[in-house]
């Protein structure tokens, strides 16, 4: 496929004066694949037995989005031996005349900085900057001492008030860092048929950043394509091929709801469904609570006969344990285990994905969960976050997601990815 000006840019910075490159812009619109080979190829015709990093949020989704595409690419493979060992996270490249060894990092929460300190880098590749900490991201800027390193930044937009967007996007010229904003149309390898398929996916803050790669304010109501024709996703006969079911549990205090949640989803997981909902808005004490999810999870298997896990809040754990002890003790079909808890920007995405395709859906007598995704808006006062002042029911949001959100690279599989 031919380059756009903008793919074309990534490939010509190592031989322009600027220090620092940032990329910054639509999903999918091209900015990983060049930029990463361009890093390579800088590397490997500049420096010989140096240490580079490549830094992601995680080691995962490194090697998912860059590691995998660099093994992927002729152009360096016909050029380089490349040698991923990923037990010691490293990508070993060489040819006849120079080695080169690219250290992988995953940038996930503010104790990851440890993970850098003390490396002496030739020049770091940070794909995904703005899901990492400041922390980590300054301190892997540090560890670049050596005479000619570089810095390499690609990353979706996230809200105005992000550290990345006022410190490095608003201030190029600072960092002494060339700029380049991306949109889908900057990916030549994108038709027209797959352009179409991202616009209606998207809506409200997602669309924003996602597709018109702006770093706006998460305002107003979040479920916007539910909420503006909320029967779209609700059913009143129960499919006839769900593959197997899940609950998932967020225990109440200081205000706020107990919810017990079950949901299932189709053969090949072409689809989510919510299943049953109790919301329980008196606070309940333990034995109260055992009690009630016992007979939730009775009610639970008699009507659908399926054996289910039970997701429930880690924040928890006398709670959790006491119905997970409860559940055993009355036989329950259920496995109790603690919920993953993944970032909440991300369980929105993917439920908001999946909305998008059509393949959330709500039972009609699910009324709490109907409700509290029609209502759901964001909190004005703290970026990307819920509202959660007991206006809105998040706990059933959050009981919900428990369940969806163990099977998301499953889901994801159908689902296009950032980049």
């Amino acid at each position: 496929m031919p380059l756009s000006e903008k793919q074309v840019k990534l490939y010509q910075f190592p031989y322009t004066g600027y220090h620092a490159v940032i990329a910054d812009g639509a999903i999918r619109s091209g900015k990983t694949h060049p930029m990463s080979v361009s890093f390579i190829l800088w590397a490997m015709a500049n420096f010989n037995h140096q240490f580079f990093g490549i830094c992601s949020k995680t080691i995962g989704t490194c090697d998912r989005n860059v590691i995998r595409l660099l093994m992927g690419t002729t152009y360096l493979s016909s050029r380089f031996s490349m040698e991923y060992v990923a037990s010691r996270t490293t990508l070993v490249i060489s040819n006849s005349k120079v080695t080169n060894t690219f250290y992988i990092f995953g940038g996930n929460d503010e104790s990851s900085f440890t993970l850098i300190q003390g490396s002496t880098l030739a020049g770091i590749l940070l794909d995904e900057v703005a899901l990492m900490p400041r922390s980590f991201v300054e301190m892997a800027i540090s560890r670049c001492s050596v005479e000619g390193s570089r810095l390499w930044f690609n990353c979706n937009p996230q809200g105005p008030e992000h550290w990345f967007y006022k410190e490095w996007v608003l201030k190029p010229e600072e960092h002494d860092a060339l700029y380049i904003h991306f949109d889908m149309k900057d990916n030549p390898s994108l038709s027209k048929e797959t352009l179409d398929r991202y616009e209606k996916m998207f809506v409200g803050v997602f669309y924003e950043r996602y597709i018109l790669g702006k770093w706006v304010k998460a305002e107003g109501i979040i479920y916007r394509k539910f909420a503006d024709n909320p029967k779209a996703f609700i059913l009143r006969d129960l499919p006839d091929d769900i593959a197997f079911i899940q609950c998932g549990v967020d225990f109440g205090g200081n205000k706020s709801a107990t919810s017990f949640n079950c949901g299932g989803f189709g053969r090949n997981m072409k689809y989510v469904v919510c299943l049953e909902t109790e919301r329980h808005t008196k606070e309940l004490d333990p034995e109260e609570l055992d009690r009630l999810f016992v007979m939730f999870c009775h009610r639970v298997y008699d009507k659908y006969q399926k054996v289910f896990n039970t997701r429930a809040d880690s924040a928890e754990p006398v709670l959790m344990r006491g119905i997970k002890n409860a559940a055993g003790r009355a036989g329950c079909k259920t496995i109790v285990m603690p919920a993953q808890k993944r970032p909440i920007l991300d369980r929105i995405d993917l439920v908001t994905k999946l909305m998008g395709q059509g393949r959330f859906f709500i039972m009609e007598w699910c009324k709490p969960t109907i409700a509290a995704f029609a209502n759901a808006v964001w909190d004005d006062k703290h970026p990307d976050e819920r509202l959660d002042d007991g206006t809105c029911d998040i706990d059933t949001i959050d009981g919900t997601e428990y369940w969806i959100e163990p099977y998301t690279s499953e889901l994801i599989d159908v689902l296009p990815t950032k980049g």
